[in-house]
């Protein structure tokens, strides 16, 4: 991506709902009219954004598939599908801690990219920072709930 500033606001910004979610559930808000439970909007929010990342990774294997350096359709899709089974079928404190995991595994599979040179140490940085916010989020969402 050219445009870090654009970039670097959007995955920022993409974290605003975890982390709004967090601090209300900490002030002891735990539901908020019209959108219900605000575990709930966080896991269906998480879900909407994990699809989100691993269709960058689709992307990125479709534009440098001979230097990817495993099958991100695969992987990527995989980690999702392992994500959406267990918010159709589980409780939500299983989707907290799946999305968790999934939310440091899709980080730890930009960090091989970004030491192949798929993506930039910026973006990289980026996409780190990002993802500690929404992870702390969770887990704070999923401990005060």
């Amino acid at each position: 991506m050219k445009d870090s500033k654009i970039y670097s606001i959007l995955a920022i910004a993409g974290t605003a709902p975890f982390i709004a979610c967090a601090i209300l559930t900490l002030a002891g808000i735990y539901s908020v009219e019209p959108f219900g439970r605000l575990d709930a909007l966080a896991a269906t929010y998480g879900l909407g954004i994990i699809s989100f990342l691993a269709g960058t990774h689709w992307a990125t294997c479709l534009y440098k598939a001979a230097i990817t350096p495993f099958n991100l359709f695969i992987s990527s899709n995989g980690l999702f599908l392992t994500v959406w089974f267990v918010y159709v079928l589980a409780g939500v404190g299983p989707v907290l801690l799946t999305q968790f995991l999934a939310f440091v595994i899709l980080l730890l599979i930009d960090y091989r990219l970004l030491r192949v040179g798929l993506i930039s140490e910026h973006y990289f940085g980026v996409r780190a920072m990002a993802t500690a916010l929404a992870s702390v989020s969770l887990l704070v969402i999923l401990l005060s709930s």
